[in-house]
């Protein structure tokens, strides 16, 4: 039974928008991953938001897409975009070999059921943001190949 503030199962994973300029690409412009600050916090920010991908039906790809279709929904997703996917328990991982004990919470929102929390990330711990960009939000998925 899927119920508001429950932690997500290890196995899962989450989705994450990630705008062009928090991309981190080659010398010919080629996307290649995501810089840090793709998983900063914002001063006004709390938690960082994600998206469950296990929350929609279907298979991966389904899931996927359906996922990007309700980011484009509730906010303005640019055309050079891209959405990363991380698994939660390598991304609680990660975290606790940095030192952070992150809790990673289903909290539907009225305009996205999918919606998610990353709690108690650190504020301005570059090392910890690095390691998500690299070894945590393995899958990079651009928005121009999600019809």
């Amino acid at each position: 039974m899927i119920t508001k503030g429950m932690n997500l199962p290890n196995e899962d994973h989450v989705m994450r928008y990630v705008p062009w300029t928090k991309l981190r690409r080659d010398e010919d412009e080629n996307v290649i991953g995501f810089l840090p600050h793709a998983f900063e916090l914002r001063q006004e920010e709390q938690f960082l938001s994600v998206n469950w991908l296990e929350y929609f039906s279907g298979d991966r790809d389904n899931r996927i897409r359906d996922s990007v279709k309700m980011f484009r929904k509730i906010r303005s997703v640019g055309k050079k975009s891209a959405f990363g996917i991380g698994n939660v328990g390598q991304i609680k991982e990660i975290c606790s070999a940095n030192g952070a004990q992150v809790r990673i919470v289903y909290e539907p929102e009225a305009n996205n059921q999918a919606h998610s929390a990353i709690r108690r990330l650190p504020r301005d711990d570059l090392s910890l943001l690095e390691a998500l960009a690299a070894e945590a939000f393995l899958e990079l998925v651009p928005n121009v190949d999600v019809q």
